[in-house]
């Protein structure tokens, strides 16, 4: 059974990754609107891109060394979808088509921050259920 600081660590990693996306989808609704250059967007998100995707890993392997599977196997669809942009070379962005991409970046930024409230919630819950056990 995983101790509620597992818990809490993965729920202190899960806000952080929360924020970034909130940033992230600022950014792209600033290119939209034009108040920002895409080689200063790309710049700027890319510095946060594999720090965000090493959070979410970090949090899961946790969660996995404590025996908390049901909460590891409800991450690892996130876990093999950042595998897949990061082999694939789809996880940095490009100042050169991200007109092109802004909208699906932008979904993408949806998702994972829909994903990651979801995430939030439940280590919320595993974290106040393990301190009153």
């Amino acid at each position: 059974m995983a101790s509620p600081w597992i818990y809490f660590t993965s729920l202190m990693m899960t806000c952080a990754s929360i924020m970034l996306h909130m940033y992230f989808t600022v950014m792209y609704s600033d290119l939209k609107d034009d108040f920002i250059n895409p080689i200063d967007l790309s710049r700027k998100l890319n510095h946060y891109v594999i720090p965000e995707m090493l959070l979410h890993a970090i949090s899961s392997v946790l969660l996995l060394l404590s025996g908390a599977w049901i909460c590891f196997f409800f991450n690892l669809p996130m876990i093999l979808w950042n595998v897949q942009l990061y082999l694939t070379h789809n996880h940095l962005h490009d100042s050169t088509t991200i007109f092109k991409d802004v909208s699906n970046r932008q979904k993408r930024s949806f998702i994972k921050l829909a994903w990651f409230s979801v995430l939030f919630f439940t280590y919320l819950f595993m974290f106040v259920s393990r301190l009153v056990d």
